[in-house]
């Protein structure tokens, strides 16, 4: 943590949310006056910022509009750049991701409120690790694969489908057969106890495969796949060969 007579630390938010984010730089300014902190929205403009000038702080969320997942994670796996996750979601898709990356601190805003932030604040500027009560239990990987784990195809198949697509849609998102979706449909189904298509989609909403904006649906960690897959199965758009 900066001493008294160092310079006000640098700080950068990153959340979806520019009210969220506002709220907290207030509250980072509120434990350091002078703090200097950017709040942005967008995951390109902060990652060219952090490239730009190194802060000593990154504070962000876990879904951003431009980033697929925990991308805007990813450049700093290897780097020593203090970065404290502040999110409510436990669902199992983003605590998926966030056991493959780095980061210093996470912190619950529904179950540790504001009274401890400023403690997670000094703990990742001062070098520790600050993990909410919450997340504890989650973080650890499986010791031994389950039977009702997902395959990484059977997770690509239900982040498809889980928008309430149906299997001539999603084959035709994937670039596969409409057999090969229900089949992948049927043992997702069967391995997760779910009987009914409905019930399906819901799963996949609260599992994190799925994640619904009022702007649009995301697939956390599968937004690119699918988006290439999209852009292969379209038709190649021909120009006009009509002599001149």
């Amino acid at each position: 943590m900066p001493s008294p007579s160092s310079p006000a630390p640098r700080v950068v938010v990153l959340k979806a949310s520019l009210l969220y984010g506002e709220m907290l730089a207030r509250l980072v300014k509120q434990l350091w006056r002078g703090a200097q902190v950017s709040v942005y929205q967008k995951g390109f403009d902060a990652l060219e910022s952090i490239q730009n000038a190194k802060p000593d702080l990154f504070i962000t969320g876990t879904h951003i509009e431009d980033m697929d997942g925990l991308e805007h994670l990813e450049p700093f796996i290897d780097g020593r750049l203090p970065i404290l996750v502040v999110t409510a979601r436990h669902d199992a898709r983003t605590l998926s991701l966030l056991r493959e990356l780095r980061f210093n601190g996470l912190f619950d805003v529904y179950c540790d409120g504001h009274t401890n932030f400023s403690s997670a604040l000094e703990a990742v500027l001062g070098g520790q690790t600050y993990i909410s009560d919450s997340f504890q239990p989650y973080l650890k990987r499986p010791r031994r694969i389950t039977l009702d784990e997902l395959t990484q195809t059977e997770e690509l198949v239900l982040s498809a489908i889980g928008d309430g697509s149906d299997d001539q849609e999603a084959a035709e998102l994937l670039g596969v057969s409409p057999y090969t979706v229900n089949t992948h449909r049927k043992s997702i189904m069967g391995k997760r106890g779910i009987h009914q298509k409905g019930e399906l989609v819901r799963h996949a909403v609260q599992m994190g495969y799925v994640h619904v904006t009022p702007e649009r649906v995301i697939h956390p960690g599968f937004e690119r796949r699918l988006l290439k897959k999209r852009r292969e199965s379209q038709p190649a758009k021909t120009g006009d060969s009509s002599p001149a």
